[in-house]
């Protein structure tokens, strides 16, 4: 999977600007505000329908501008796909996918898997459990096409079952949506199980050879004990519930603890290796996906050479050397990382005031 060409609109400092990435490694370099991380937040929005930078997506639209648009032509098993995306100052979202407007974000989600790795990316560690659970449901989504329809049901009992605990409802009004609950949540932990098994299997052997993330250990709480049965114990913590307002057992709270030697992977291993933990997380998800779903995502890298020195860099490119996906690269100055990069698969690209211009390096690479 490639993009093979992609076009902004009005998106960010970008009035209009159009370029065909290279199907492997893509480093775009330039200045601290020149641009470069707004590209890579285009491809996001495209996969996504948001940012990863701001929850006010207006301010992905230019200043003075009344809407963006990206759009993308997406090569999949060797068909080519056309996706677009425009958002107004308003709000309103537009989709559309092979000349079709397209009814749900979760088509075009499904065609364009995305991971992303910034310097907030940290969160996977440090912040709770939900930034986990979207990291381990991504890939999820994209090898088990019935876990979007399994959530999604399951996310209307547990609102509907909230919505009954702050109404003061009886026994006998929560009976139906206690059961609908119970149900969805052991399909959806039972996927989650099998699915994180394969990622843990793909991460022990890329990380086998490192002397200290061999030691790390994922495990997976499913958001109760399993010991006790889901519905008994939806029973007795109604009261505590209701105090509470939300549901406190369930899918809803799963996690995915990272451990080393039993102890939380923060708390033992440096910032720079926390960062090699979490290419190796995304890089074995990655590569579930593509041996599973037979589409390998596309991975999003802003600002590589932060807090890795030298040795931690080639420690990076060798895990990159496993996944056959194409990969977007933001830097400042090319030196630190270009001498990394296949030179036949890479293409470099020179962001300045929004605008984006292919060169040529020493070994020829545009």
């Amino acid at each position: 999977m490639s993009i093979q060409l992609l076009s902004v609109t009005d998106f960010r400092n970008f009035v209009s600007q159009q370029f065909q990435p290279a199907t492997g490694f893509n480093l775009i370099c330039g200045a601290n505000g020149s641009g470069k991380t707004s590209l890579l937040e285009a491809i996001y929005f495209l996969a996504h329908g948001r940012s990863f930078r701001t929850a006010r997506l207006q301010r992905m639209i230019r200043f003075e501008a009344e809407l963006s648009v990206v759009h993308a032509k997406i090569l999949q098993a060797e068909q080519l796909n056309s996706v677009g995306m425009q958002r107004t100052r308003q709000g309103e979202l537009t989709l559309r996918l092979n000349g079709d407007t397209a009814k749900r974000l979760a088509d075009i989600a499904h065609l364009l898997p995305v991971q992303l790795i910034t310097p907030d990316s940290f969160r996977i560690f440090f912040g709770g459990p939900k930034e986990r659970r979207h990291f381990f449901d991504m890939g999820l989504f994209h090898v088990e096409p019935s876990f979007y329809q399994h959530w999604q049901l399951f996310s209307k009992a547990n609102k509907q079952r909230n919505a009954l605990l702050k109404q003061g409802a009886t026994a006998e009004q929560f009976r139906y949506w206690d059961n609908l609950f119970c149900q969805s949540a052991e399909t959806i932990t039972a996927l989650r199980q099998e699915y994180l098994q394969q990622l843990n299997a793909e991460f022990q052997q890329q990380v086998s050879d490192h002397p200290l993330l061999s030691n790390v250990q994922l495990q997976f709480y499913p958001g109760w004990n399993q010991q006790l049965n889901l519905a008994e114990l939806l029973q007795q913590n109604r009261a505590t519930d209701v105090k509470m307002g939300f549901t406190q057992a369930g899918p809803q709270k799963a996690d995915l603890r990272i451990k080393v030697e039993q102890q939380p992977a923060e708390e033992v291993l440096s910032r720079g290796q926390l960062k090699m933990l979490l290419f190796a997380l995304k890089i074995a998800q990655s590569n579930v996906i593509g041996a599973v779903a037979q589409k390998q995502p596309i991975l999003l890298i802003d600002d590589l050479a932060s807090e890795l020195d030298a040795d931690s860099m080639q420690q990076v490119f060798q895990l990159l050397k496993t996944i056959n996906s194409q990969v977007f690269v933001t830097a400042i100055e090319p030196e630190p990382v270009l001498h990394l990069m296949p030179p036949a698969t890479t293409a470099v690209f020179h962001v300045e005031h929004g605008t984006l211009t292919a060169r040529t390096d020493e070994y020829g690479r545009t």
